[in-house]
């Protein structure tokens, strides 16, 4: 295979192509661990080591093709091979396990969901369209609704704690949670927060699933779940708004409006809080992952994308909030948090 390439002045330029093929087969890994994540490989291998044999036994599959996706598995660092004996690697272990307290399973399902959406990059691209209706998430399909409910969940975990520990809501009374999902961040701050209490405000079918959630946290008596349109329901009384992972779906002018509905809605001296993925550049192309969810965002959502810090801060300006802090939440997750605070008197 050449590993270079012709330039005009005829001299071949040495250019290594690894990069390009890499991406090329990239969908390779994804779904090596897509299919064990379906078929229930880590959780038979949570209680000990099995062959390839036992295996196929449990998941129901063929022995010679299973050995094909176990093998490649192991050269993923996901399983770890012994005399033809497989187990769970440690990554394996602490995260595609089901119970565990980081389990992402379910955000692994979300994510097969999307493998045939992503398949119509181009087509989205040409028509500026997304590749699949946005309502398919949020109630449509009941299966992929859950999916995206409990993806989110497994995702928002991290993200939540990390959140609380930058976040101190000392002395805050009622959390609104706009577009708030499971209501796994209510949950946690909750917990956090003696005193708080908490509403999570999101289309029906989300709270369905939320409800369930909830009858599981420590926190959960604390928190009401209100059905509703965060676009249409009016905001209920709080001191404090969080909106995370809900912005990269609206464009700038609805975006802008939800905040000036919280602003609104929040007393002299009430806070908001924006977290979610988020460029930290003017050029909207850092950090990469950044770059790559707005284009999951205009695969699956009519006017998604993704917003940069500075944009967010402006806009909460605009809408009268000041005291205007940027936090990034630590590495590896690209995500911040940009605050402010309603002021005590007008003009201040």
């Amino acid at each position: 295979m050449p590993t270079g390439s012709w330039g005009s002045d005829g001299m071949e330029s040495r250019v290594d192509p690894s990069q390009i093929t890499e991406l090329a087969t990239a969908y390779w890994r994804s779904m090596a661990l897509l299919a064990a994540n379906r078929l229930g490989i880590f959780q038979h291998l949570a209680s000990g080591s099995l062959t390839a044999d036992e295996l196929a036994e449990r998941c129901g599959a063929h022995p010679r093709s299973l050995g094909l996706l176990l093998n490649s598995l192991v050269g993923l660092g996901l399983l770890e091979e012994n005399e033809a004996r497989y187990r769970n690697g440690p990554a394996a272990r602490t995260f595609l396990v089901p119970g565990g307290p980081a389990y992402l399973g379910e955000a692994i399902r979300y994510a097969e969901d999307l493998y045939p959406v992503w398949g119509r990059l181009a087509e989205s691209v040409l028509e500026n369209r997304p590749a699949t209706t946005p309502e398919s998430l949020l109630g449509a399909d009941p299966e992929k609704t859950r999916h995206f409910v409990l993806g989110m969940h497994n995702r928002a975990i991290g993200i939540a704690r990390s959140l609380a520990a930058s976040l101190d809501l000392s002395g805050r009374r009622h959390l609104l949670d706009v577009g708030g999902g499971p209501g796994t961040y209510a949950a946690i701050l909750v917990a956090k927060t003696p005193g708080l209490r908490a509403t999570v405000l999101d289309l029906e079918p989300v709270t369905k699933i939320c409800r369930d959630l909830l009858k599981e946290v420590e926190a959960g008596d604390r928190i009401d779940v209100l059905p509703g349109d965060y676009h249409e329901t009016a905001f209920p009384s709080a001191d404090v708004v969080l909106m995370s992972g809900i912005l990269h779906r609206e464009t700038e002018a609805s975006a802008r409006a939800l905040l000036a509905k919280a602003f609104e809605a929040l007393p002299p001296g009430g806070g908001i809080v924006v977290a979610d993925v988020h460029f930290t550049d003017g050029r909207r192309v850092s950090p990469p992952f950044t770059a790559l969810f707005a284009l999951n965002m205009l695969l699956t959502s009519a006017h998604g994308s993704a917003h940069a810090e500075t944009e967010v801060s402006r806009w909460l300006a605009d809408a009268g909030f000041r005291g205007i802090e940027v936090k990034p939440l630590p590495p590896p997750m690209p995500h911040s948090i940009v605050s402010g605070t309603k002021p005590l008197s007008a003009g201040a």
